[in-house]
């Protein structure tokens, strides 16, 4: 049947302006989502494992029930093939070593249009590594991928003074290192930075770095770094349980290591409260001193509240 010609460009040219106006209102629909601070979703690109020295195969030929075999591969990265004999596979992607085997049976004239498939049924390092700051570090098998809470799961959980940002060291090859930011307190954080876990995998979750806060406050001790990494002096202050009433704000003193030995400085700590003066930002292993009032000397050293530290009080504690 023979089309009009003005229909089909009345059509056509129908066609083309409703494919500009779904382009313009994608284009709109970005520019609105930029306005409210939304950035377009990205996801992680997912991880291709490599054939290692160990693993157990499953190689099928479609139509050729005899060369179905599971086979593992050896130390020096080979796998006896019915048919073939020993062949090279360690370092590729199960994809890749189908398709080399298709071609070593093409390339022998065993096969016209061989179609090949490997599925790597256990790779020999399947344990998933996880040290550092977790209730119960070790090796953990999985079979698979898992995320990574799911595999601080399975060691415990974090504990009181892990520091949330992790680090992903992947299986084998180049190597690939991945930080994962956690928050305790940002579900929405937390979910967007639940990477996934391969069989091989190494998680070290490091300690979080520790602030001391010593003298007339209502719970001394040494407090985590959690989270960010940062605290300054007034959340420090308030994890210590606020200053006593018997204490010195105005003769404060915040101690900081550095080569040579601790560094002092005084503080008015009462002006940093009402906001006169700047909320200073800790560093690990710092030490604030809060004096009591009765004290006409507020600190005659650093030696007094360096001496300090061999007391219990300073070990970390977590509200």
């Amino acid at each position: 049947m023979k089309q009009h010609p003005l229909k089909t460009s009345v059509c056509i040219g129908l066609v083309l302006a409703l494919m500009h106006l779904a382009g313009s209102l994608s284009i709109a629909r970005a520019e609105q989502n930029r306005g409210n601070g939304q950035q377009p979703s990205t996801k992680e690109t997912p991880v291709v494992l490599k054939i290692a020295a160990g693993d157990l195969l499953n190689i099928t030929v479609f139509d050729v029930p005899e060369m179905t075999q599971d086979v593992r591969v050896g130390a020096n990265g080979k796998a006896q093939l019915a048919l073939i004999g020993d062949i090279t596979l360690a370092g590729l992607t199960a994809q890749e070593a189908a398709e080399t085997i298709a071609n070593e049976l093409r390339d022998r004239k065993l096969l016209l249009r061989p179609q090949v498939n490997v599925l790597v049924k256990e790779f020999a390092s399947q344990g998933v590594s996880i040290v550092g700051e977790v209730t119960h570090p070790g090796v953990y098998q999985v079979l698979g991928s898992r995320s990574l809470l799911d595999v601080i799961s399975m060691a415990g959980g974090l504990t009181n003074v892990a520091d949330t940002r992790i680090t992903v060291k992947r299986r084998g090859g180049a190597e690939e290192k991945i930080m994962a930011k956690l928050k305790t307190d940002d579900a929405d954080s937390s979910l967007a930075n639940n990477v996934q876990i391969y069989p091989g995998d190494l998680i070290v979750v490091p300690r979080a770095g520790i602030v001391y806060v010593l003298g007339e406050v209502n719970r001394p001790g040494g407090f985590a770094m959690q989270d960010s990494g940062k605290i300054t002096l007034l959340q420090a202050l308030a994890q210590a349980g606020g200053a006593s009433k018997t204490a010195s704000l105005s003769k404060a003193v915040l101690m900081r290591k550095n080569a040579q030995g601790y560094v002092t400085t005084k503080l008015h700590v009462g002006k940093i409260e009402r906001g006169q003066e700047p909320d200073p930002e800790l560093n690990a292993n710092d030490i604030l001193f809060v004096p009591n009032n009765r004290l006409k000397n507020a600190i005659s050293g650093t030696e007094s509240v360096a001496g300090s530290l061999g007391s219990a009080s300073i070990y970390a504690i977590i509200h």
